[in-house]
């Protein structure tokens, strides 16, 4: 079982979509434009870009959470493009052009190792339109990996309950590990995955390198500059 097929048909409850969110891109990304949700998850970011009047293309390696995401698409889909693509975001380049390229939840430390985020920053930039936009979020692997402990909130409602756990390996990977409680079935079930860690001076490195300008990191949706105690990092790069 992958990981993830464990809360997918509770994505959106146990991480709810917010406003703030939707405005932040939309500051970042005046319309018109066609954007690219990588590592999409149920597609409900994307859904609700395309209803503010985006274009979207988004992907995800989880089959079970894009076929949630295209069934629910099909609900709503009218006119513009809002397709979901059961594919490695290091592919982004073989679905053309966006105007910018979302990359939300923690999804880079799932790439494998360096020489594929490297590929990955390279193939943002080759899909970004001129003065496209690069926006990344991470966990904040510098006071997590300082602390050596990640302290998540167990969720909990009449339907489920949801935990979550970080193991600090040798080699310096964290094993993420799922556990879920589903109350309306009687079914529980553990699964875990392999973390790379990404810390602040390495992901600012991969922007420069790839060729990436005008490099910005933020606490939240609201523009606060990036502190040492954040829980996240929020990261915007220009082409």
């Amino acid at each position: 079982m992958n990981v993830y097929d464990l809360i997918a048909e509770h994505y959106n409850d146990l991480f709810p979509l917010e406003t703030e969110k939707l405005e932040f891109i939309q500051h970042l990304c005046p319309l018109p434009g066609r954007l690219c949700d990588a590592g999409c998850a149920t597609g409900e970011l994307a859904m609700g870009l395309y209803q503010k009047g985006y274009n979207i293309c988004g992907l995800d390696l989880n089959a079970k959470m894009i076929g949630i995401a295209e069934k629910k698409a099909s609900c709503i889909r009218k006119t513009g493009e809002l397709m979901f693509y059961h594919a490695d975001i290091a592919d982004i380049m073989q679905f053309s052009k966006f105007k910018g390229v979302l990359c939300f939840g923690n999804t880079l430390p799932h790439l494998r190792d360096e020489d594929i985020l490297r590929r990955f920053f390279s193939s943002v930039y080759g899909s970004l339109e001129e003065h496209g936009i690069f926006i990344v979020e991470v966990l904040n692997y510098d006071r997590i990996l300082a602390d050596k402990k990640m302290d998540f909130k167990d969720k909990e409602t009449k339907d489920f309950i949801f935990k979550r756990h970080y193991d600090f390996l040798p080699d310096g990977d964290i094993r993420f590990t799922i556990e879920f409680t589903d109350k309306q079935r009687s079914t529980a079930g553990s699964d875990f995955t392999v973390l790379h860690p990404l810390k602040k001076q390495m992901l600012l490195a991969l922007f420069k390198q790839t060729g990436f300008k005008s490099v910005s990191a933020y606490s939240d949706y609201t523009f606060t500059e990036s502190r040492a105690e954040d829980y996240a990092v929020v990261y915007t790069a220009s082409k």
